[in-house]
């Protein structure tokens, strides 16, 4: 792994690693894509960030802002709409990841399948095939072996993540991903699924990006 560069927004207290400029395998067709130079955060956003960002701004609680299963301080944020997402990224001085900066954060420049390489997950890489009556996201940065390339965290498996990309225009918005309740195959970083914007669902939250100056 190359020697990473990170800065912390002060908004969010999130620390944030620097994607360089280049090109990357894009998609199962693995398409050379050229992606500008950003800062995305390590770990998707927490329910502690999340209620510093409530208490700043009178925001709505998450959808299980109340359920202990989902609701713990350093598990991700799940119950937020994009639009929810959105705001909070605003108010920290960030943006939703397009597709393809999640894309190329999640697998690196080298077409891998998964965020560690081309094996298939197993409980030490990531968090995913759990009973949805009774499963949860684990506190970020809980599956170490699962770190892709540039040094992020939980880009498989937990939670989907917001995009800011439409899927469907005007219908759908783009999730990355996969979650705690998904099959291995669809926690590989080229596969794209979507939900309603206005979805508050408990297998999806988000992580947030920065323009490199």
């Amino acid at each position: 792994m190359a020697q990473l560069i990170s800065i912390i927004n002060g908004k969010d207290d999130s620390e944030m690693i620097l994607i360089p400029a280049g090109d990357f395998l894009m998609g199962e067709e693995r398409k050379v894509v050229y992606v500008n130079a950003f800062y995305i955060d390590k770990f998707p956003i927490t329910n502690l960030q999340y209620k510093k960002f409530i208490d700043a701004t009178g925001a709505k609680s998450p959808f299980f802002g109340d359920d202990e299963r989902f609701n713990k301080p350093l598990q991700p944020v799940v119950g937020v709409s994009w639009n929810d997402a959105v705001a909070y990224a605003k108010w920290a001085g960030k943006r939703l990841p397009r597709e393809t900066e999640w894309e190329k954060t999640a697998r690196g420049v080298d077409g891998r399948e998964y965020p560690w390489g081309n094996v298939q997950p197993d409980a030490t890489k990531a968090v995913y095939n759990l009973d949805p009556n009774t499963g949860a996201p684990a506190p970020i940065g809980n599956r170490k072996e699962g770190v892709s390339p540039f040094g992020c965290m939980d880009m498989a498996g937990n939670v989907w993540e917001w995009c800011e990309d439409w899927y469907e225009e005007g219908k759908f918005r783009v999730v990355r991903g996969g979650s705690w309740v998904n099959h291995h195959y669809i926690l590989r970083s080229t596969y794209r699924s979507c939900s309603y914007p206005e979805g508050r669902d408990n297998n999806v939250g988000f992580r947030c990006v920065k323009d490199a100056k």
